[in-house]
């Protein structure tokens, strides 16, 4: 059983982790009933987050339940299964009709954004910056500035050594995957064993099962022989979320990394697809992933230091977080 669910959970972290994949079925037919009550069971038996929502989950149940009819229209049913699903506050769960997709995205609208691409493109970036796969990339006074805006597209072994060479000799590297909605942990592993000072556990994954959960399930970030252990700052906000919020509780086990910004969004729950009965999907968060401080990670981490974007600095065209990072990195203490 246990190798069972290595192998599936392996899947799921390299082939359903992508927060933007979508899978259209068939329209709703004569199953309204049946693809509601199909919806919540499976939720009861492979959802993995009760223990962290507080929702009251048996009432809300019945009470969308009561909203069916058999006249219904599918933009009907769409909106109370989504309503519905809403109650769990997981923006990895979601209905999706063909038409339209459920969503729960209040982790990020309900917060300051922390962010202002313009801002970094024209004042921190500029002109020159480096374009190697999916990073973007400067030096600032001999500190190397990142930005990561998805861990969805590949990376492959040249880029990543493209980055590093260029990094290597400079006195630290502010990482930033601010507005960063997620991705491969696949993605994760790789960038994280170019910063790690050693071989490492990162997190311990548990996968929901029929009568709990799993055993722990390591996962291991192994140490590059060439790697960077000088300072690093990775820049968060609250629209960082799931493999951005992975990403950061990972690296702060490191001891030359520290995370600045605002609290990440969460998203530590890994989705899993399953059909309705109408033909619609919709996907569950079914595994719960817990950090090295012993954190179920689903409503996202704090940072080590948290800095918020001034007004004052953003009309200027500056961007705080980035300006805390680059000062501390100058400054040449973490502690």
């Amino acid at each position: 059983m246990n190798r069972l669910l290595c192998l599936a959970l392996v899947s799921l972290l390299f082939f359903c982790s992508s927060c933007a994949s979508l899978f259209f079925g068939k329209d709703a037919g004569k199953t309204i009933g049946e693809s509601y009550d199909y919806l919540t069971e499976t939720i009861d038996k492979r959802y993995s987050l009760f223990d962290v929502k507080n929702v009251k989950w048996e009432d809300a149940k019945k009470e969308y339940r009561a909203l069916l009819t058999d006249s219904m229209t599918n933009e009907d049913l769409l909106n109370v299964m989504g309503h519905l699903v809403g109650n769990l506050k997981d923006g990895h769960t979601n209905v999706y009709g063909g038409f339209n997709y459920s969503r729960y995205w209040d982790w990020y609208l309900d917060y300051p954004t922390n962010f202002d691409y313009e801002i970094i493109e024209r004042n921190y970036l500029k002109k020159n910056h480096w374009r190697t796969g999916p990073f973007l990339h400067t030096i600032i006074d001999s500190v190397a500035y990142v930005y990561y805006g998805s861990f969805s597209p590949s990376i492959s072994g040249k880029d990543l050594k493209h980055l590093m060479d260029r990094i290597r000799p400079m006195k630290g590297v502010v990482f930033d995957i601010r507005n960063n909605g997620g991705g491969k942990l696949n993605n994760v592993k790789k960038i994280a064993s170019v910063f790690a000072d050693s071989t490492r556990v990162i997190h311990d994954f548990f996968f929901k099962t029929k009568d709990g959960f799993s055993e722990k399930i390591p996962y291991k970030i192994k140490a590059q022989k060439k790697r960077f252990t000088k300072p690093v700052i990775v820049l968060t906000n609250r629209k960082s979320y799931s493999a951005a919020t992975f990403f950061p509780s990972g690296m702060a086990t490191f001891p030359h990394v520290k995370i600045m910004g605002d609290h990440t969004g969460g998203g530590g729950g890994i989705p899993y697809f399953f059909e309705l009965p109408n033909g619609w999907t919709f996907r569950a968060s079914t595994t719960r992933t817990i950090d090295t401080k012993g954190r179920n990670i689903e409503p996202g981490i704090p940072p080590d230091i948290e800095v918020q974007m001034s007004p004052e600095d953003r009309a200027k065209g500056k961007d705080s977080i980035i300006e805390a990072a680059l000062e501390l990195i100058r400054v040449g203490n973490l502690e």
